[in-house]
This record gives structure tokens, sequence and C-alpha cells, in this order.
């Protein structure tokens, strides 16, 4: 009896070991999360990597997380930790109740569920646009101040079923996932204009720092655009401010629709705006600034009886075309092929040649040697 109980204890210890070094894991995997968190205030860089620990976590196939949209009052897919699939599904929304993630958004109760096809809440939207097939799935709210702001999900147990200990676990990431989310809006909002939604002059300043920096260590291009817009103190004289704010929300949106994600675009002054673009030569910015160009002549703003057109000036800067010895001097390099602009016809972009300024496009779209 005592020989047999002996025989027994490798084979238990060896079993316990494998649980205390999966637990382990586990507890280090969630430390990762806490880290990421604490040390990122980029939301969708924090959210892809939370994801991608929420796999290994849980041992699933693929996670996501949707956030609420209040003006539109839909769930939309915000980060997927496929790359193919958020090529697919980002931005798409769900209505409250629609499938998994519109239920659990509607009544804040976590699912978990083993069987998706045969699950009447289940909705394959998402996996005919994905192509995919969804077996389990478990789903919790994001909640922030007792209020939900989205949906997290892990889809697919890779070996078995989800059981409620995944559960738990999801639970707990959906709460640091929260947490990421709102500091990250809490930050987004204190770094960009309130009626723009551009970045403010101080974080552009800051980031344009930064990138002189890594332009000088690496010797990549750097361009630097200022745009200002045509006659605005007449728009104003004669429509009034709220014309006047208008044309400067139409302006920041066509600049929000055209800037790739690397780039900065800043409201730099009332009537004035800035984008940096990283590793960005002299033509590519050129053409960049001349299609920002193009589009704003284009706008017509309905105002009362009276249709109101816009145009906008230009200077470009680009290293290593023109010399500066920091930042600010590129700046003002810039506002100097701006001023050129401006006292040359307007409605034109003008590039900054060390000895002499040479306007680069108008608004019949000639271009300058």
């Amino acid at each position: 009896m005592l020989f047999r109980n002996k025989s027994k204890d490798p084979d238990q210890s060896r079993s316990r070991l494998t649980h205390l070094e999966k637990k382990n894991k586990q507890l280090e995997t969630l430390i990762e999360i806490n880290t990421y968190i604490a040390n990122s205030l980029e939301k969708e860089e924090v959210l892809k990597r939370i994801l991608n620990q929420t796999k290994i976590l849980l041992n699933c196939e693929s996670s996501s997380i949707l956030l609420v949209d209040r003006g539109l009052k839909r769930l939309n897919f915000a980060v997927l930790s496929k790359d193919e699939e958020e090529g697919i599904l980002k931005d798409t929304g769900l209505r409250m109740g629609e499938g998994i993630a519109g239920t659990v958004w509607q009544n804040g109760i976590p699912v978990i569920i083993n069987d998706a096809q045969n699950d009447p809440r289940f909705s394959n939207r998402a996996d005919k646009m994905a192509k995919t097939v969804t077996r389990s799935i478990i789903a919790v709210p994001l909640t922030v101040n007792g209020e939900i702001i989205g949906v997290i999900e892990a889809i697919n147990k890779v070996r078995g079923d989800f059981y409620p200990f995944d559960l738990r676990m999801l639970q707990f990431i959906s709460t640091q996932s929260a947490i990421a989310i709102n500091n990250a809006d809490l930050y987004n909002t204190a770094i960009r204009d309130g009626m723009t939604k551009l970045y403010i002059k101080k974080y552009f300043r800051e980031r344009l720092h930064e990138e002189w920096n890594r332009t000088a260590r690496k010797n990549h291009f750097l361009s630097l655009a200022i745009f200002d817009i045509d006659n605005f103190k007449g728009i104003n004289d004669t429509y009034g401010h709220q014309a006047g704010d208008r044309v400067i929300k139409e302006v920041a949106r066509v600049l929000l629709n055209h800037c790739r994600s690397i780039d900065i675009p800043c409201r730099y002054g009332g009537e004035e705006f800035a984008v940096m673009l990283p590793e960005t030569g002299r033509d590519e910015a050129m053409a960049f600034a001349d299609r920002i160009r193009r589009i704003v002549a284009e706008l017509r703003l309905e105002h009362e009886d009276s249709v109101i057109c816009i145009s906008v000036s230009g200077g470009l800067a680009s290293l290593p075309d023109v010399e500066a010895k920091d930042p600010r001097e590129l700046i003002e390099i810039a506002d100097l092929a701006l001023y050129h602009s401006k006292n040359n016809g307007r409605n034109r972009i003008s590039f900054f040649d060390p000895g002499r300024m040479e306007r680069q496009s108008d608004e019949k779209g000639a271009t300058g040697a």
C-alpha cells in the first residue's frame, strides 16, 4: 500500500508542476497586459497587443474589440487580432441586440457559447464578410464608470470548449482594456483641438522635435507643409464668425481625410494649419500639398442665400533640400514659402529653395522647376 502511493507521486508531481507552469504563464501574460497599459497612450497599439495576449492566455484563434459609436448608435469593430480580418471588418457596425456582441452591448451580461452556429443570438454576418466560421465565443462588455463603451471577444478555442475560468480571465482583461481605452481617449482629447479634431500646436511641436531627431539619426526625409485659408478675414466680415468656423472645420476635414496615419496634421493658428510628413521628400510633399489645395478649391459651402468658395495657400520645406539647424528653423522656412504664395496670387503652393523662391503650383496646376 505504501509502495503503491509512492509510485503515483511522480505523476502527481509532474501534473501539478505542469498546472503551476500554466498558471505562472497566465500570470506573466496578465502582468504584460498591465505593463502595456501603463506605458502606452496609443489606443490602437495597446489594444492590438492586449488582443494578441488574449489569444495566448485563452488559447483561442482570434480576438476582437468593438466600440460603441454613440452618434450612429451602433457597435463598430475597432481592433482585431488578425490583420486580414481587420482589413475587412474594421468599422463594420452592429445594431444593439444584433449578434452576440450586440446582445452583450444591450444587456451588459457576459456570455460564453461553445456552439455558436446553433445559438439563436448568433449572427453570421461578420463570418460571411471575413470568410470565417465561428464555433465558440466569449463576449464581455467593456465598462467605464458604469457605462458600456464596447465589447471584447475571444473566438474559437483551439482545443475543446471555453470554460468559466476563461470567462473570468476575459473579464479581467476587459477591465484593463476599458482602462486603456479611457486613458487613451482622455489623452487624445487633451492633444486635439476641440473644433477641428486636429492636433494642437504644443503636441505638434513635440512630435516634430522627435521626428527631427529620428530623421537626423537615420538620414531619412522629412517635410513640413503650412497652409493658410485665403481671405479668411473677408469671409468672417461678409458671412459672420459662424460661417468662418464652418470654413475652418471643412479645411480640417480635408486634412484629416487625406493625411496618412504617420502624418501629424495640426491647427497651428486661427486659420493656419501645419502638417508634418515623416519619411516624405520634396516631390511627394508637393503632390500632397497641391492635392489638398485642389480639393479645398472645389469646396462650395452654402450659407443662407450665398455660396462660400474657399482656397488655401501653402508653403513647404523638406529635409535635406533645405538647411535648417533645428525644428524651429524648419517651421520658419516653411512659413517664408507660405508668405511667398500669399504675396504671389494666393491659392498656390510654394517650396522654399535656398537662394530663391519658386512657385511650385498655382490654380492652373502649373509646377516650377
